[in-house]
């Protein structure tokens, strides 16, 4: 059996889903250390040709151990 165990972005890139299928079983695990400078709230989409950001504000974020 093939498990894979990830943390949960708003938007995932293409190998996150690329995984899932790839497994038997998925588990989404949530209770992370948020990094602050990471992924999880955040991607990059093309916008004329160039690669442009987007962050999506999080709300009551905790930081553990800052």
């Amino acid at each position: 059996m093939k498990l894979a165990i990830m943390q949960p972005y708003i938007l995932p890139y293409i190998g996150y889903y690329q995984l899932i299928n790839a497994v038997d079983k998925f588990v989404i695990y949530d209770n992370i250390q948020y990094t602050k400078k990471g992924w999880i709230n955040r991607n990059r989409i093309l916008i004329n040709g160039k690669d442009g950001y987007f962050t999506l504000p999080l709300k009551g974020l905790r930081l553990f151990g800052y």
